[in-house]
């Protein structure tokens, strides 16, 4: 067993992008894409603003327009019918869909395994649920490569597993570190959680579109075994360089979407109608043609696999150890040598810190891959963010500290401009 980290405690998204703001340095922490939305997204948007029409309370489990073409584009990807009003919930952001998720199906003393690292809202919603959380490492080789050669530790799973297991979740593409589940992977998936019936599987899925190399993203819903008992999740944000609209959606068998949608009367009612409605008319454009690509998905995952290529090749060049991602947009960074003068808390940091107002986590104080990440930003303009955030305080030790994630969601004269500072 293990404890998640308190959700009264700062996060590092609380620490590190003010201290990006308070420094003037590069945000490569949060992942959030700094350029506008395809042209066809802002015109919906301006549409679907004008008038009266969409400026009332949408539907409250989501904006019909918007809940019939989610069930359209994921028919196809999930093989299944999917009812729209029974199938699929819409979401502030994929951040409500899994905090809805855990909300609704975990209770007090439920356990629930976790890969880690793990994107740390899932231990937030987990630690007010009140459930037990089982953390499963990833096996990452020392100066991994590419995320190609993580591997899933199944013997230890299968060992965190039990009848008190009511959920996994399963990050495909993997925040931070890109990793991509295979089918088999996937198929390995159906048959370990064969013996626990009881055990939902909460897939998020919101870098579905960002794969790289020529490799697909599989569903995990699509496995044969795991349709019924998957919540996949989705992210607009992701998908339309859109994060500040937190439009996100759910899909899954009734009996798993019905509860949701009930306690979504009772935390956000509805989500905003004009940004539904204009998300609608988006998923009809991005199956056309755009930017010579025969779908808007395939521009994306092009201008997604240039960046990455090109900030993996200029950290490379300036003497940093990369991880290359098969998936998503962050890029993990090797520090367990050359960074021995980063170990401490630079020493003007909490004065600053004080200044500006800005909480942060003391017992992180003595972390490496915090400590360089501060360093960076105050040396060299350079905001990361610390990839032991995303593990539980217990497991914030040895190798599991030597790494930072990059983001690589940005524009190209900024990636440069940061490798830059770094050199």
């Amino acid at each position: 067993m293990t404890t998640p980290p308190s959700p009264e405690r700062a996060s590092v998204w609380l620490e590190f992008s003010p201290l990006a703001q308070a420094c003037s340095s590069i945000n490569l922490g949060q992942g959030f894409p700094d350029w506008a939305p395809p042209p066809f997204v802002q015109v919906a948007a301006q549409e679907a603003c004008q008038g009266s029409k969409f400026s009332t309370y949408a539907r409250s489990p989501g904006h019909m327009p918007l809940v019939d073409e989610i069930a359209k584009a994921y028919c196809p990807k999930l093989d299944r019918s999917i009812d729209p009003k029974k199938n699929v919930l819409v979401t502030v952001g994929a951040s409500e869909a899994i905090y809805l998720a855990i909300r609704s199906h975990i209770k007090a003393g439920n356990e629930v395994v976790l890969l880690e690292p793990a994107f740390d809202i899932y231990f937030g919603a987990l630690r007010m649920a009140g459930a037990t959380v089982k953390s499963v490492p990833l096996d990452i080789p020392g100066r991994c490569q590419s995320s190609e050669d993580i591997t899933i530790p199944w013997d230890k799973i299968r060992s965190a597993l039990s009848d008190k297991t009511r959920a996994i979740i399963i990050n495909t593409p993997h925040n931070p570190t890109g990793k991509v589940f295979t089918p088999a992977e996937c198929q390995q998936l159906a048959t370990v959680l064969e013996p626990y019936p009881n055990c939902l599987v909460i897939a998020d899925e919101v870098y579905e579109h960002l794969v790289y190399d020529h490799k697909k993203h599989v569903p995990i819903a699509r496995t044969p075994g795991l349709a019924s008992k998957t919540l996949s999740i989705y992210s607009a944000g992701k998908t339309f360089s859109v994060t500040g609209w937190k439009i996100g959606w759910v899909i899954g068998d009734r009996d798993l979407i019905y509860p949701m949608q009930l306690n979504q009367q009772w935390v956000v009612f509805s989500v905003a109608t004009p940004l539904q409605e204009a998300i609608a008319r988006s998923l009809q454009q991005a199956e056309l043609a755009f930017d010579n690509q025969k779908t808007y998905y395939e521009a994306l995952t092009s201008l997604y696999e240039g960046k990455r290529d090109r900030l993996i090749q200029g950290l490379r060049d300036i003497g940093f150890h990369p991880m290359n991602p098969e998936g998503s947009f962050f890029v993990c960074c090797d520090i367990s040598s050359g960074f021995s003068s980063y170990q401490g808390l630079p020493k003007d940091l909490p004065e600053l810190y004080q200044r500006h107002g800005i909480d942060w986590d003391h017992d992180t104080q003595s972390l490496l891959d915090y400590n360089v990440v501060r360093h960076l930003s105050l040396s060299k303009g350079v905001t990361t963010i610390p990839t032991s955030a995303f593990f539980v305080p217990s497991h914030r030790h040895g190798s599991n500290c030597h790494w930072i994630r990059f983001a690589f969601c940005k524009s190209d004269h900024l990636l440069d401009q940061a490798i830059e500072q770094l050199g």
